[in-house]
């Protein structure tokens, strides 16, 4: 049976996960990673029309070369 409070637990070998990444990661996959299952998620999918949308691309604002805000490599 599925936990109740878990944001997303299997139906068919109970197992439950409480992280929100894993809770996305479970919606992509469709299934129990565990068992092949089916999965029972506590709040609804969200809206279609945000995850249809390109994640905007990382850009940093500091422009200097990455060994000057990293350091020298280690030897």
């Amino acid at each position: 049976m599925p936990h109740p409070s878990a944001p997303v637990s299997c139906t068919d070998c109970a197992f439950a996960w409480n992280s929100a990444t894993m809770v996305d990661g479970l919606r992509l996959i469709g299934s129990c990673p565990r068992c092949g299952g089916a999965l029972s998620f506590r709040d609804p999918e969200p809206d279609q029309d945000r995850a249809d949308e390109p994640a905007a691309p990382h850009r940093s604002t500091d422009e200097r070369a990455p060994h000057l805000v990293l350091g020298l490599p280690r030897r």
